[in-house]
């Protein structure tokens, strides 16, 4: 069972977002949002992210269909991406696919304050925001 440091990865076509967290604090927190540049970069960026923060866990951020039916376009994506990060990572790193479903209306909402104070960027950062929801609600499951 994963009893360290996670990474959660909110995956878009042209953005990605990042979000760090430990389960000994149970808290998650907005590292990044990088550009997509090809799974294979991407997946290279997330190794890297994943060495530097010392993580034992991905958390992949999977965009149910809020009816169940068939898969949609970009569940198809995360799961080509789970693929290429299993190659990548050692396979002590544990990659987990959570649903995501909203997490970006969420960080929205949670975050509109603080982007009308300034305190944020606004756009670009909600992946970030929307990998610390979908990675805090992990962690609340545990």
């Amino acid at each position: 069972m994963f009893d360290g440091k996670a990474v959660c990865i909110d995956y878009g076509k042209k953005r990605i977002g990042v979000a760090t967290g430990s389960l000994e604090m149970k808290m998650a927190f907005a590292k990044e949002v990088f550009e997509n540049k090809g799974t294979e970069k991407a997946a290279e960026h997330v190794v890297d992210i994943v060495f530097e923060y010392g993580a034992s866990l991905v958390v992949l951020g999977y965009p149910l269909n809020m009816e169940e039916g068939e898969k949609n376009f970009m569940m198809r994506e995360v799961e080509k991406f789970q693929k290429a990060l299993g190659g990548v990572l050692p396979k002590e790193v544990e990659i987990v696919l959570f649903d995501e479903r909203l997490s970006s209306f969420e960080a929205q909402d949670v975050f509109k304050d603080l982007r009308e104070k300034g305190i944020v960027n606004r756009g670009t950062a909600d992946d970030a925001y929307a990998a610390q929801v979908t990675l805090q609600r992990y962690f609340d499951r545990l």
